[in-house]
C-alpha cells in the first residue's frame, strides 16, 4: 500500500510539472535582459503583439538600428538583432515535465559562427558540457578524409573555427561554415566534409549524435 501511495504521488508531482511548463511566450517576455541586452522587456513584448497581428514584427534597438523578428512557435522564435547578428531561442522539453531553454548566439561576417548556452526555466546557466560533446573538426569530415595520407597536415591547417547552428524538430544542426578559410586549397578539401550537418538530438536530458 505504502508503495503505491509513493507511486501516485510521483504521478502526481510530474503531471503538476508538465502543467507548470513555461510557454515560450512568458519566458521570451521574461528573459534577463543580459541575453538580448540590446533590446527591452517593452519591445520584446511589441514583437509579439506585431505578430499576433500579422504584422511585421520591428522594432527599433537601444543601439537605434532594426532588430526583427523572422520566426515565431510555440517552441522556438528568431530574432535578426542586426544586420549581421541573430538570436534564436528554442525549448525542449525534459523528463521532469519543464524546458531546457537553449540560445543560439551568430554572428554573420564572412562566414556564421554561432554560440550556444543553455538554460533552465528559471534562466539559470546549465554548462554546456552537460549536455552534450561539442564537435570538433573530425566530426565533420568522411571516413575516406580520415583515411588520407594528408589528414594530419589538413588539421594543423585548419584548427575549427565557425559553425553555424540552428535549432531543427527537437534537434539540434551544426555546420562547419569556414572552408574557404583555406584559401585556394578550399576546392581540394571540400569534398572531405560530409554533404549533411551534424545532428545532435535530444532525448529528454541530453543531446546526442
Amino acid at each position: 500500500m505504502k508503495k503505491r501511495v509513493l507511486a501516485v504521488l510521483a504521478i502526481c508531482a510530474l503531471t503538476f510539472s508538465r502543467a507548470g511548463a513555461e510557454d515560450i511566450r512568458s519566458l521570451f517576455i521574461n528573459m534577463p535582459d543580459t541575453i538580448m541586452p540590446t533590446l527591452t522587456r517593452s519591445e520584446r513584448l511589441d514583437f509579439l503583439d506585431y505578430m499576433d497581428s500579422g504584422m511585421k514584427a520591428r522594432v527599433r534597438n537601444k543601439l537605434g538600428g532594426e532588430s526583427v523578428m523572422t520566426a515565431f512557435s510555440e517552441n522556438s522564435l528568431t530574432v535578426m538583432t542586426s544586420q549581421s547578428g541573430r538570436i534564436e531561442m528554442a525549448l525542449f522539453p525534459c523528463k521532469n515535465g519543464s524546458n531546457l531553454i537553449c540560445i543560439i548566439r551568430t554572428v554573420t561576417a564572412r562566414y556564421d559562427d554561432s554560440r550556444l548556452s543553455f538554460f533552465t526555466e528559471g534562466w539559470q546557466p546549465v554548462p554546456t558540457e552537460q549536455l552534450m560533446e561539442l564537435p570538433g573538426i573530425d566530426d565533420y569530415l568522411t571516413k575516406e578524409a580520415l583515411k588520407n595520407d594528408s589528414i594530419d597536415d589538413f588539421r594543423k591547417r585548419s584548427i575549427l573555427r565557425f559553425q553555424s547552428i540552428v535549432s531543427v524538430d527537437g534537434a539540434l544542426e551544426f555546420r562547419y561554415t569556414s572552408i574557404d578559410d583555406l584559401g585556394q586549397d578550399a576546392d581540394k578539401y571540400r569534398d572531405w566534409f560530409k554533404p549533411t550537418p551534424l545532428r545532435y538530438t535530444w532525448n529528454g536530458k541530453t543531446f546526442k549524435r
